[in-house]
Order: C-alpha cells, then sequence, then structure tokens
C-alpha cells in the first residue's frame, strides 16, 4: 500500500520523466500505432503505465532507460493486441503522398514523405525488429536498447545494423520507383 510520502515521490517521478521524455514517448507511440485515435489511447496507456511503475522505481537504472522499458513494454502489448484483433486499413504510401500540405515548402514536404516512407518500412518489421528501431531512431544506443529489451548489446547493434541495410534497400527501391 502508498504511503503519502511514497505517493507524492511516484507522482514527482512521474511529473519529471513526463516533462523530460514526453516528447520521446509520443513519437515512440507513433512508431507502434499509425492511427492518431488509437495513437493518441495507447499514450495514454503509455503514460498511466508510466505513473504506477514509480510505485516500484529503485533507480537501479537511469530514470531514461526506466520511462524506455515500460513504454517499450506496452507498446510491445499493444502490438500483439492488435495483430490479434482486426486486421485495421492504414493509409497507403502513395495515398498519403497525394495528401501533401501543398502550402508547405517543397523541403519540408519532401522531408515528410521521407519520414512517412521510413514510418511504413518500420511498421512492416517483426514487433521486436520495429521496437529495436523505434528505440534506435530515439538516438538509444545498442547498450541501451539491450537493458531494455533484454537482448545484448552486441546482439542489438547487429540487428540494428541488418534493419538499417533493410530498410535503405527499400527506401532506395521506392524513391526510385
Amino acid at each position: 500500500m502508498n504511503t503519502p510520502g511514497k505517493k507524492t515521490a511516484q507522482d514527482q517521478l512521474y511529473r519529471e520523466a513526463a516533462a523530460t521524455f514526453g516528447r520521446h514517448v509520443a513519437r515512440f507511440a507513433a512508431g507502434y500505432e499509425r492511427d492518431p485515435t488509437r495513437r493518441q489511447e495507447l499514450l495514454q496507456e503509455v503514460h498511466l503505465a508510466l505513473w504506477r511503475s514509480f510505485a516500484g522505481f529503485d533507480g537501479q537504472c537511469s530514470l531514461r532507460t526506466w520511462v524506455y522499458r515500460v513504454a517499450h513494454n506496452v507498446g510491445a502489448t499493444h502490438v500483439q493486441r492488435s495483430m490479434r484483433s482486426v486486421e485495421r486499413h492504414g493509409v497507403e504510401l502513395e495515398e498519403a503522398e497525394l495528401h501533401a500540405d501543398e502550402t508547405a515548402d517543397m523541403q519540408l514536404t519532401d522531408r515528410r514523405l521521407d519520414l512517412q516512407r521510413v514510418m511504413a518500412l518500420v511498421h512492416a518489421l517483426r514487433p521486436l525488429d520495429r521496437q529495436l528501431m523505434l528505440l534506435y531512431l530515439e538516438d538509444l544506443d545498442a547498450a541501451s536498447i539491450g537493458e531494455i529489451t533484454g537482448l545484448s548489446a552486441r546482439n542489438v547493434a547487429t540487428k540494428v545494423h541488418r534493419i538499417k541495410s533493410l530498410l535503405a534497400n527499400r527506401f532506395g527501391e521506392r524513391s526510385t520507383s
């Protein structure tokens, strides 16, 4: 049972984590879910899980690692639930390109399209590989990713290298089409 002092520490840790890593967690959730409504629900699930998790946070890892570990676990559960549910229909890349903001600067539009292509490719990966790439895209190193996922840093580095090569090849094929 939480004591008043523990509850305050839990709330304070959550506030610090949300302020420091909130944008990162939102991007991370976007990597797990394409649909904006479901993404918002996932983000709320992550924040709730974070707040709950701080009741047992003992400081044996950094706050950053803890936040990503919780987000990773919630995201993995979300992917598993999604795989069991009815097939969802997303926007095809070609359709997304048609809806590009015509008033935006061409460079910004190109960057958005590139990001959409990369995220579409990341979404096509198997769940573990997707999680590794999302953590990598959040600028975590192999050791940190390994700590979060339970894989060895060497295994993470190898997988990230292979996935980056695969993504580069696929991205190159689509951009020349």
